[in-house]
């Protein structure tokens, strides 16, 4: 990863750097379906490459250490009509003594954002290292494990199966 990040690995979950970004492996290669109809007899079919596109966490702490401002990423399906190939999905607060977002938090989905503010967390990412050169290291980054995971999921798959 450019910059300077520190990575912690936690199963399929791994967490780093100055502010923190949380992604998980699961669930991270989009669908390959795209409605297209079979290839016709003697035309060659090529596999689409499988990537790793990993909805992740931006958690930004400030230094009185109270509260952490969580941006919710993803990796839009539909990139050609955006000039960022990942968007903001969700902005909260969390309390930095909670682990987790409660509930009870309010959450704002971007699509209710007035635009201009959209903007200007973007370029908060930007300035904090989360841009788009991040999230194509990031793709590269959880592209290997969750290849690794599929087989050794495969694998046990196989031997659950098996077994009597």
């Amino acid at each position: 990863m450019s910059g300077v990040w520190e990575l912690e690995l936690n199963g399929t979950e791994l967490l780093g750097g100055k502010i923190t970004v949380i992604f998980n492996i699961n669930n991270s290669i989009p669908p390959t379906f795209d409605g297209e109809e079979e290839p016709s007899q003697g035309q060659k079919v090529e596999d689409p490459e499988l990537i790793s596109t990993p909805h992740f966490m931006v958690e930004v702490i400030k230094n009185d250490g109270k509260k952490a401002l969580v941006l919710d990423c993803h990796y839009p399906e539909d990139e050609r009509r955006l000039s960022d190939i990942f968007s903001i999905r969700e902005v909260s607060f969390w309390s930095t003594s909670e682990f987790e977002c409660k509930d009870t938090n309010y959450t704002l989905n971007t699509d209710s954002l007035d635009w201009a503010l959209y903007d200007h967390l973007m370029d908060f990412l930007a300035d904090q290292g989360v841009d788009n050169i991040f999230a194509d290291e990031l793709v590269e980054l959880s592209t290997a494990p969750e290849h690794q995971a599929y087989i050794t999921f495969l694998e046990d798959l196989k031997s659950f199966v098996k077994s009597q």
